[in-house]
């Protein structure tokens, strides 16, 4: 193993250790997850109205509800948490002990992210893997091998979008001087704007548009469309190209923010 290589093996495995300790937040946080979806289960039994063969905004009841479902489970396995450790690093000024290390700051909050999110996520995919048999079951939900294949692929594609899109964010530290504030702001908009809450259908054919063409949509409702089957496997290359060239465009904003702003640190901090 390389020295590289131990260093942000360190990183995660410390990470790992922290999200093990304290799993009873995280327990906490996914069972808060429920209430949301017995809300928007009930409303959307009010608007069916108990019809079995309606539709509304190209979704049958059943499919509606497995979209909440899943949709729930999908935002609580992407959610992130770092960036309040970066902006603390900024205003308490302990960001220059990582400058001064042989380590990439940026490598090392992945890492750390990955490590933390690793329990999180084996737990939520389990809850997810009994929401499907459940959705099976009860509603005549069918899982193809080949969209469980895309929606493993796609969610790895909204860890990464959903990690550099607040990493973006976090980096604001370097010229606001409060922004925790702005975390959850950030948050609930983007999980409004990813489909998240409702379908982006919901917003119109237009909205749908705009919408479905910014980064948002591929960190929940791109990958939850893949598992429900509403994208064919053939259908799928397209949106798998347009989530990687998100992922480029943040990278390539998050290296210039990084620049910028730690020039902008090192002035203030002498």
């Amino acid at each position: 193993m390389t020295a590289l290589a131990r260093k942000y093996g360190k990183s995660f495995s410390i990470a790992l250790k922290a999200g093990l300790e304290y799993r009873v937040n995280f327990y906490f946080s996914v069972a808060a997850a429920a209430a949301p979806v017995i809300i928007q289960t009930a409303l959307w039994v009010a608007l069916y109205g108990g019809d079995p063969g309606a539709t509304l905004f190209g979704f049958t009841f059943a499919q509606m509800v497995a979209y909440t479902v899943i949709a729930q489970l999908v935002s609580r396995l992407v959610r992130t948490g770092f960036e309040y450790d970066i902006n603390g690093d900024i205003r308490a000024g302990t960001l220059d002990r990582y400058l001064v290390k042989p380590v990439s700051y940026f490598s090392f909050r992945l890492f750390a992210f990955l490590g933390d999110k690793t329990v999180h996520s084996l737990v939520t995919g389990a809850l997810l893997a009994a929401a499907v048999a459940a959705l099976t079951l009860f509603l005549g939900f069918r899982l193809t091998p080949g969209g469980a294949v895309l929606f493993l692929a796609a969610l790895a594609l909204a860890f990464t979008l959903n990690f550099l899109v607040f990493w973006c964010v976090a980096l604001a530290g370097f010229w606001l001087t409060e922004i925790g504030f702005l975390f959850e702001a950030v948050r609930i908009v983007i999980i409004a704007l990813s489909g998240g809450i409702f379908p982006l259908a919901v917003f119109g054919p237009t909205g749908e548009a705009v919408l479905g063409a910014l980064p948002f949509r591929f960190t929940i409702q791109y990958p939850v469309e893949l598992l429900l089957g509403r994208i064919r496997p053939a259908e799928a290359l397209p949106g798998f190209l347009v989530a990687l060239l998100w992922i480029a465009s943040l990278f390539g904003l998050s290296r210039l923010l990084w620049s910028r702003g730690i020039r902008r640190f090192a002035a203030v901090g002498s």
